[in-house]
């Protein structure tokens, strides 16, 4: 049987042949393989031969577990590309209303003659300030993304 037409194109046989799995010879699907892939018409030829056959019907459905894939990879590129932010953000507002604000208003209400003694007592005690503000920063976030690691995904 030959697969091929004079003008180059694949022959209704063939193509039948392909459908059934008629063709036993290698380098015959072969040829054909490379034909259907630059020839658009013999392509759509054997489309449309493969259209009235039967389509196999898988065993087991994949789409719960694509569909939980695609919801968990989405859940760590949103929380690795905000997690960063947020916990700079939150550091920031922290420090910036983590303090005692009678101490805040009263750091920063001197009178001129005072200012010197005020800059000084200001930072007494900053490290202590600072590692309580950054222990409460680091439970809060962790709490938080804690929480969104218990989240059900499906």
């Amino acid at each position: 049987m030959d697969i091929f037409r004079a003008d180059g194109h694949l022959t209704d046989e063939a193509l039948a042949a392909f459908v059934q799995d008629g063709i036993v010879d290698e380098l015959a699907r072969l040829e054909a393989a490379e034909h259907l892939s630059f020839c658009d018409w013999c392509l759509q030829r054997y489309t449309d031969a493969l259209a009235g056959t039967e389509l196999l019907i898988p065993e087991h459905s994949c789409q719960r577990t694509v569909w939980n894939r695609i919801r968990a990879r989405a859940f760590r590129m949103i929380t690795s590309r905000y997690a960063t932010a947020a916990a700079a953000v939150a550091l920031a507002l922290t420090l910036i209303w983590g303090g005692d604000p009678a101490a805040f208003a009263e750091r920063f209400s001197v009178s001129a003659g005072t200012r010197d003694y005020a800059v000084a007592e200001r930072f007494d005690g900053w490290t202590e300030r600072w590692n309580d503000t950054l222990s409460q920063t680091i439970a809060h976030v962790s709490g938080f993304l804690d929480g969104l690691g218990r989240m059900d995904l499906s």
